[in-house]
């Protein structure tokens, strides 16, 4: 029997949706209003982009259900005999996977392993959380799969992939130095953590996936057809594990389709010209505002709106993910950690906030000049 909805309970759903999807019903009503004042065209809607970020998300949703990267994470912590050991160790991993499955795969599988050796050691865990956070915003920086807005920008400005590393490499170094130096001034004391091992489910699926996840590599890098990807990943997904498809972020998806149109109708508007003449015109200007327009909207939609105005594009690759940093919303990741944080402590939100302003704030004056001077003076 179906349960009639009070107008109550549907206010409610819809103010609990709205907080839980904000940026997809903000893309959705922007590209709904545009398309009032202007025609909106399917050709804004960058399929390539959306091919891409749907196959990487079932394949590496594949992967992290075999649990690979967990396995890695706890051999390596097992050698582990004190706090900065310890510490050390979550950092790389996050860092390091990030350039690879994305910032927010990376959080999703290392923060829930930091939350359990919290509370085995009795550790207060919230600083390394934080860290873990600026490792996976600032590692996922370096490759273009690392994050939903490399991978627009790759796309969109059709980079090669030695061009896209010869910009990302540089802040890539000072991000690890700077989390090095986090990490020395850290109290250390012996701690040693017993961790149940972790048994990856073996076999030729784990090959398939592997492969899978190589040919969406060589699809990312141009070398590979993305409609082709797309056949070959759908139909291995059907074989292998159905149920991926129901793992799917499709909010992200239908929110890049959102913003594709608003954007698009934006761009029949000759009046804002002259924003892309004055702000977007240079590299600084567009370093400047893609660090803080993220601050505002997150970096992903501050990526896809001012790549409509803008050819300067390595300026705006290193805006868009230097000003990851800095608010909660910055980057969606930060919302990730923050959310798995609060879940567990629910009574140390407060303190965790005020500690996360303190540590981007101290990532942004450190990276903010120095990649600029560096890279675009």
């Amino acid at each position: 029997m179906v349960k009639n909805l009070d107008t109550k309970e549907i206010w409610e759903f819809s103010k609990s949706f709205v907080r839980r999807e904000g940026i997809l019903v903000a893309a959705c009503m922007l590209a709904a209003v545009s398309s009032l004042a202007a025609i909106p065209k399917a050709e804004y809607i960058d399929w390539h982009v959306l091919v891409l970020l749907y196959c990487l998300m079932l394949v590496v949703g594949g992967l992290k259900k075999r649990r690979i990267l967990d396995h890695c994470a706890v051999r390596l912590l097992q050698k582990c005999v004190s706090l900065r050991q310890i510490t050390a160790a979550l950092l790389l991993v996050t860092f390091v996977s990030s350039m690879l499955v994305t910032n927010d795969v990376a959080l999703i599988t290392f923060v829930p392993l930091t939350l359990i050796i919290g509370r085995e050691a009795g550790l207060d865990v919230g600083k390394i959380i934080i860290w873990q956070t600026l490792a996976a915003n600032l590692g996922s920086m370096l490759t273009p799969m690392g994050n939903p807005q490399n991978l627009f920008l790759y796309a969109r400005y059709n980079f090669e992939i030695i061009t896209f590393l010869k910009v990302t490499l540089l802040p890539t170094c000072l991000a690890g130095g700077m989390l090095a130096v986090l990490l020395l001034r850290q109290k250390d004391r012996a701690l040693k953590v017993d961790l149940a091992a972790v048994k990856v489910e073996r076999g030729w699926d784990l090959g398939v996936l592997a492969l899978l996840f190589l040919l969406c590599v060589a699809a990312v890098f141009h070398w590979f057809d993305h409609w082709l990807l797309l056949a070959i990943t759908v139909t291995a997904v059907l074989v292998l594990d159905r149920g991926l498809f129901r793992q799917i972020d499709y909010s992200l998806l239908i929110t890049f389709g959102g913003f594709f149109i608003f954007i698009g109708n934006l761009t029949q508007f000759d009046f804002l010209n002259i924003i892309r003449d004055s702000f977007l015109g240079s590299a600084a200007g567009t370093y400047f505002s893609g660090i803080a327009a993220s601050q505002f909207i997150s970096n992903v939609p501050a990526a896809m709106l001012l790549a409509a105005f803008t050819q300067q594009k390595e300026a705006l690759l290193l805006g868009v993910n230097i000003g990851g940093l800095g608010t909660l919303i910055a980057s969606m990741a930060s919302v990730i950690s923050y959310k798995l944080f609060a879940e567990a402590y629910p009574s140390q939100v407060r303190h965790y906030l005020l500690l996360f302003l303190y540590y981007n704030a101290i990532g942004l004056f450190l990276l903010v000049p120095s990649v600029y001077f560096l890279l675009l003076y």
